[in-house]
């Protein structure tokens, strides 16, 4: 049984400050109702969990990073396909200037999309 059994030694230097503060908080923590080595062993468990945790976080946030940011350079070449695919197509008619007396309201609003756009929106989709 021995054998599968591995120990660590910890000294505390008690005329150093910091060494006498670890060694103080950690005899606190362990009160009198455990061992101190139980003690030191749940609070090293718990911060390497913490750790693993927090990288694996880490790890995480930066695939979804990526990721994010491939589907916007990926929609925004479509974007950019879509427009150079449209330039040229499209047929402006010059509108007649008019007084501005007697454009009274706003134009109305057409049903839909004329024929050279509309295969612009089914590029972008």
């Amino acid at each position: 049984m021995a054998a599968n059994q591995k120990s660590i030694f910890i000294r505390f230097n008690m005329d150093d400050k910091a060494d006498k503060e670890l060694y103080l908080k950690l005899s606190e923590k362990a009160g009198s109702s455990a061992s101190l080595t139980a003690c030191v062993k749940g609070i090293l468990e718990e911060y390497l969990n913490v750790k693993i945790e927090m990288a694996e976080r880490q790890q995480f946030h930066e695939h979804m990073l990526l990721m994010v940011r491939e589907e916007i350079q990926s929609q925004g070449m479509k974007l950019v396909g879509a427009l150079l695919a449209g330039i040229g197509t499209v047929n402006v008619q010059k509108i007649p200037e008019k007084p501005m007396m007697e454009e009274a309201g706003l134009p109305e609003a057409c049903g839909s999309l004329p024929d050279e756009l509309s295969g612009v929106l089914d590029f972008i989709r």
